[in-house]
């Protein structure tokens, strides 16, 4: 039943439509956020654009957005208010008024001395504000017919006369009931400063956390959406659920941040490097520096891998996820090398091998997503690469596997 959620500020594309229900999806979860009952629930376009359950109340939101830096204010003239009055009275048989509140959210202003600045309490007296829109109801309705009569064109106020009519055709008693369950939220925030809002709402978490878990509660928050209008779940999304999900948001964030334990940590005295790391870049011709080099990354790699696996159980499938996206890189350059150098020289097949060498240790760091999202270090992605070549599951002479499977 949701009306078209944007203000007519001339944008009609198909953008503003797709916007003015994103944000409308965005505006059920800041909402569900800010809840303070535990019984609160959300429902998108149900009753109305965003529908919210609390202790057998509802409260129905209609949502009217812009990107517009001045977007046009609301007025007892607004079609956007007329509209939306409307939507509410054709939802009337539907609700019980007693329990039922109904808001106009827009991120317009509400002009200052406006007679619909009542509507910002929801206890301020509406007598006036009821007169002025009956008056302005009978206004349009009377000001359209006599168009019609004269053979206008356009007629006048074609975009609310049936808005206003509908409003007419309330009885007087049941009007000024329904008027004082009316509430207006206007200069809302915007889709944009919508996440930021709800960042604001996550108090319980550190705030350098709050935009992270905001961004992964909106991602799981979408599938939801896409599920309640498929039937493949509950068409109201609970409060609970919403804080059970960022807390489960919050641990993973928190098991993900690693330490880099090695970085500035040496190999011990007595360590005896794998002569593996030696051979493969011997075949290369790499420089003793680089051996060294290779070596000590090797060991900080390693020794990383050992701290991790001892201290936590999900880390072995991490750690070979990680390998796996390590040797798919290296394998992309591997085999056109491979495929390029068939006829090649030996010194030609060296130096190329080499140059693969030397991306692994000074370019796959910044080219291959990280270990975990705080990891910046470079040691994990150098070094990993020499535990793989220890194990021959990667290498940098095209021909590596077959003269290293020859005797040293």
């Amino acid at each position: 039943m949701s009306s078209a959620a944007y203000i007519d500020d001339g944008s009609h594309s198909a953008v503003s439509s797709a916007l003015g229900f994103y944000y409308q999806s965005l505006y059920g979860l800041l909402s569900i956020v800010r809840a303070s009952q535990d019984d609160a629930a959300v429902c998108l376009e149900r009753l109305d654009d965003v529908e919210i359950l609390t202790n057998g109340q509802s409260l129905l939101s209609q949502l009217k957005h812009s990107l517009s830096n001045k977007p046009a204010a609301v007025t007892l003239s607004s079609a956007a208010l007329w509209k939306t009055l409307k939507a509410w009275i054709d939802v009337l048989p539907a609700v019980s008024l007693n329990n039922t509140r109904f808001q106009l959210v827009t991120v317009a202003p509400i002009p200052s001395g406006s007679p619909l600045e009542v509507l910002l309490d929801a206890t301020s007296p509406r007598a006036t504000l009821l007169a002025l829109l009956h008056d302005e109801a009978q206004r349009v309705v009377d000001e359209h017919q006599a168009g019609r009569a004269a053979g206008k064109h356009p007629v006048p106020h074609a975009d609310r006369v049936a808005s206003c009519a509908a409003y007419l055709e309330l009885d007087h008693i049941f009007r000024e009931k329904f008027l004082s369950r009316i509430t207006v939220q206007p200069a809302a925030s915007n889709i944009i400063q919508i996440p930021t809002e709800i960042a604001k709402e996550l108090k319980s978490f550190p705030p350098e956390r709050r935009e992270a878990i905001t961004g992964k509660l909106m991602e799981w928050w979408d599938l939801q959406v896409v599920y309640s209008f498929c039937d493949k779940r509950d068409r109201a999304i609970s409060m609970l659920e919403v804080q059970q999900k960022v807390a489960e948001i919050a641990g993973e964030l928190e098991r993900d941040e690693l330490l880099a334990d090695f970085q500035f940590v040496t190999p011990p005295g007595d360590h005896i490097p794998s002569s593996m790391i030696a051979r493969q870049l011997q075949l290369v011709g790499g420089t003793d520096g680089e051996v060294q080099a290779a070596e000590r990354e090797e060991w900080r790699a390693r020794s990383q891998r050992h701290k991790w696996l001892n201290e936590r159980v999900d880390m072995a499938v991490r750690i070979h996820r990680y390998d796996q996206l390590l040797a798919e890189a290296w394998r992309d350059k591997h085999c056109v090398m491979v495929e390029t150098h068939a006829n090649a020289t030996e010194d030609a097949k060296r130096v190329s091998g080499l140059e693969i060498f030397r991306w692994s240790y000074s370019h796959a760091h910044a080219q291959i997503p990280p270990f975990a999202h705080n990891w910046s270090t470079t040691y994990y992605v150098r070094g990993s690469y020499q535990v793989l070549a220890v194990e021959q599951e990667v290498g940098w002479h095209p021909d590596y596997k077959a003269l290293l499977a020859k005797k040293p």
